[in-house]
C-alpha cells in the first residue's frame, strides 16, 4: 500500500530536528511562540476535527491542543521528529475531550451505542459540498476511534505509515490493518447515504 505524498507543512516538521524556531519558542520568545501558533494551528484543527467528528468541538480543541503543545515544548528532544511527537499530544488532548464527553452523556443518560442516523435534507447545488464534508464527518464518528485516528493521520492529513505508527506507538502493520478496516467501514457507512442524497436530488418521478 503506498503512501499518501505528505503536506509541505508536515516534510518541514519531518525534516527536522533543530528546527530553530521550536528551539526559540522552547525558550520563550514571544515572536517565536506566535509564528508557532500560526504555522501549527491549520493542521491541529484539522487533527482535532477528525478526531472529535464535531466541527464545533475541534475549535475549542484546537486552542487548548496548541496550549499544551507550547506548554510542553521543553519537553520535546530536538533530535527528533517533531510531527510524531505534535500528533501524539494533539490525539492525547482529544482523547481526554472524549472521555469527558462519554462521562457527560453517560451521567445524563443520552449515551447511545451507535449515532442514529438523521435524514438528509434535500441538497442544493449551493451547499452540496458542504453537506457531503459533514456526511464524512457524521460516518468518522461511527468508526472505532483507533480506526479513526489511523484513517485522520494517513488519509486526511497524508501522514505517511511510519508517522503514524510513531504518533499512535503500534507498529506499521497495525496501521495497514486498521486503516483497511476504516475505509471499509467508511464505505459501508456512506454509500447508502450518498445514494439517498442522490435520489432526493432526482425530479420526481426520474429514476437513477
Amino acid at each position: 500500500m503506498q503512501d499518501s505524498p505528505p503536506s509541505a507543512g508536515s516534510r518541514a516538521d519531518r525534516g527536522g530536528s533543530l528546527d530553530p524556531l521550536l528551539a526559540a519558542a522552547a525558550a520563550g520568545e514571544a515572536d517565536a511562540i506566535a509564528q508557532l501558533y500560526v504555522r501549527e494551528h491549520p493542521l491541529v484543527w484539522k487533527l482535532c476535527l477528525g478526531f472529535l467528528a464535531q466541527r464545533h468541538e475541534a475549535d475549542d480543541a484546537a486552542q487548548d491542543a496548541m496550549l499544551q503543545l507550547i506548554d510542553r515544548l521543553r519537553s520535546f528532544d530536538p533530535r527528533l521528529p517533531f510531527a510524531p511527537w505534535r500528533n501524539a499530544v494533539v490525539l492525547n488532548h482529544c482523547r481526554d475531550r472524549l472521555r469527558r464527553r462519554d462521562a457527560r452523556a453517560r451521567a445524563e443518560q443520552r449515551a447511545a451505542e451507535e449515532l442514529p442516523l438523521r435524514p438528509l435534507p434535500s441538497p442544493s447545488s449551493a451547499a452540496e459540498r458542504g453537506e457531503v464534508q459533514e456526511l464524512v464527518t457524521a460516518s468518522l464518528a461511527r468508526l472505532a476511534p483507533r480506526e479513526r485516528e489511523v484513517f485522520v493521520l494517513h488519509d486526511l492529513q497524508g501522514e505517511p505509515s511510519a508517522t503514524v505508527a510513531a504518533s499512535l506507538s503500534i507498529a506499521e502493520s497495525t496501521v495497514r490493518v486498521l486503516l483497511m478496516t476504516a475505509r471499509r467501514r467508511l464505505r459501508e457507512l456512506l454509500a447508502p447515504r450518498l445514494a439517498l442524497r442522490d435520489a432526493a436530488s432526482l425530479p420526481r418521478g426520474a429514476t437513477p
